[in-house]
C-alpha cells in the first residue's frame, strides 16, 4: 500500500474518531441538561400532610393540565414542606408555583395583629428545641407558631418577613397561585370605617421577583379552591388567557365560595399585570418529566374537575 493511501486511511480514522467523540460529548451534554434542568412548575401540597385533606383527584387533574400544556413539574408534599423548603423555594427555578397550603391571619392573644398580615403553614412541628435550629428567624419574628383550634400540635409558619429576608434567590417573574385562606384578604377597620386589605405576603413575593400573586380575599373551603385552581390553570396554560381574564372566567365558572363568600383576586391589580399572558413555559428539553412526574396520561379536552373542606387555622407569634 502506498504512503498516500496510508495517510488517507489515517486521516479517515482521525475524522471518524473526532465524530465519535463529538457524538459522545453531545449525548453526555444532552443527558446532563435533561436531568439537571429544573421543573418549570412546582406543586406545593402541604394539605396532603393531613389525610382527610388529601385530594389525589386534584393532583391528577392538575398534572394532566400541566402535561397537556407540555410543562415539566415537581410535586412537593407532606413532610417535605418544611422551613428550609420554603427558604430555598426561589432557587428551584420554577416559573409557576401552586401553593396548596393552609394559611391564616396573624393573631396574638386571640386578637388580630395590626396592620394585618398572613403567613403560611409548614408541615414541620414546632417545639422550643426545634426553634433553636432557626435562631435568626425566631429572633427577628420571621417564623411563627401555627396551629388549628382544638388541636395540641403546633407547626412552624412563615410570614412575609421570612419571604423577604430568609428566602434564597429570586423568583424571576414567577406566577404564585396561593390556594389557602385569606391570601388577599381584608378586615373592617371600625374606627376608620373602611376595609383594610392585607397584601404584605403578596408584596413580599413580588419583592422576591414574582410577577403576580393570585389568592382569595377570605376563608375558602378546600374543595372550592381545588376546583377553582383547576379552572384557573386551564385558562392560563391551555387557553392562554391573560391574568385578568383567567381570574374573571374562573369566578364566572365556579362562583364565590358558597360557605365563606370569598373571591379570587390578583395582586398587583394593575393594567400591565392584568394584561399579562404567561409565556410558553415549555422548554426545548422536557424529558425530565419522566422522573419528576408519574406516567403521562393521554390529553383530554374536557373541563378538569376536583373532588374532594376548610378549617380556620390560627397563627401566633413565637
Amino acid at each position: 500500500m502506498s504512503r498516500r493511501k496510508k495517510r488517507r486511511k489515517s486521516r479517515k480514522r482521525l475524522v471518524y474518531g473526532v465524530i465519535a467523540v463529538a457524538l459522545i460529548l453531545a449525548c453526555f451534554l444532552a443527558y446532563y441538561f435533561l436531568h439537571s434542568s429544573p421543573p418549570k412548575v412546582a406543586i406545593v401540597d402541604h394539605l396532603s400532610f393531613f389525610p382527610e385533606q388529601r385530594n389525589p383527584t386534584f393532583v391528577k387533574e392538575c398534572t394532566n393540565i400541566l402535561e397537556e400544556g407540555g410543562l415539566t413539574w415537581a410535586y412537593h408534599k407532606d413532610e417535605e414542606v418544611t422551613v428550609d423548603f420554603y427558604r430555598n423555594l426561589p432557587s428551584y427555578g420554577t416559573s409557576l408555583i401552586i401553593l396548596r397550603v393552609h394559611s391564616a391571619i396573624m393573631k396574638e392573644n386571640g386578637k388580630i395583629i395590626l396592620p394585618p398580615f398572613i403567613g403560611l403553614f409548614t408541615s414541620e412541628l414546632y417545639s422550643p428545641e426545634a426553634a433553636q435550629n432557626y435562631p435568626e428567624d425566631v429572633e427577628d419574628d420571621r417564623l411563627v407558631r401555627a396551629f388549628f383550634p382544638g388541636e395540641d400540635k403546633e407547626y412552624f409558619g412563615i410570614v412575609p418577613k421570612f419571604v423577604e429576608k430568609s428566602m434564597k434567590g429570586k423568583f424571576e417573574n414567577a406566577i404564585i397561585v396561593m390556594m389557602g385562606c385569606e391570601g388577599l384578604g381584608y378586615i373592617v377597620n371600625a374606627s376608620a370605617g373602611a376595609r383594610e386589605a392585607y397584601t404584605d405576603l403578596a408584596e413580599a413575593f413580588r419583592k422576591r421577583g414574582a410577577k403576580v400573586y393570585i389568592g382569595w380575599d377570605g376563608l375558602v373551603s378546600i374543595n372550592h379552591t381545588d376546583q377553582a385552581t383547576l379552572n384557573l390553570l386551564q385558562s392560563l396554560i391551555l387557553d392562554k388567557r391573560t391574568i385578568k381574564r383567567a381570574v374573571t372566567e374562573t369566578m364566572e365558572e365556579v362562583g364565590k365560595d358558597p360557605t365563606f363568600n370569598s373571591t379570587l383576586k390578583y395582586h398587583p391589580n394593575t393594567p400591565d399585570v392584568g394584561d399579562y399572558t404567561i409565556p410558553n413555559l415549555k422548554g426545548s428539553l422536557i424529558m425530565n418529566v419522566t422522573h419528576t412526574s408519574p406516567t403521562a396520561k393521554a390529553p383530554t379536552k374536557t373541563k378538569y374537575r376536583a373532588y374532594g373542606q376548610c378549617q380556620s387555622p390560627v397563627k401566633t407569634v413565637l
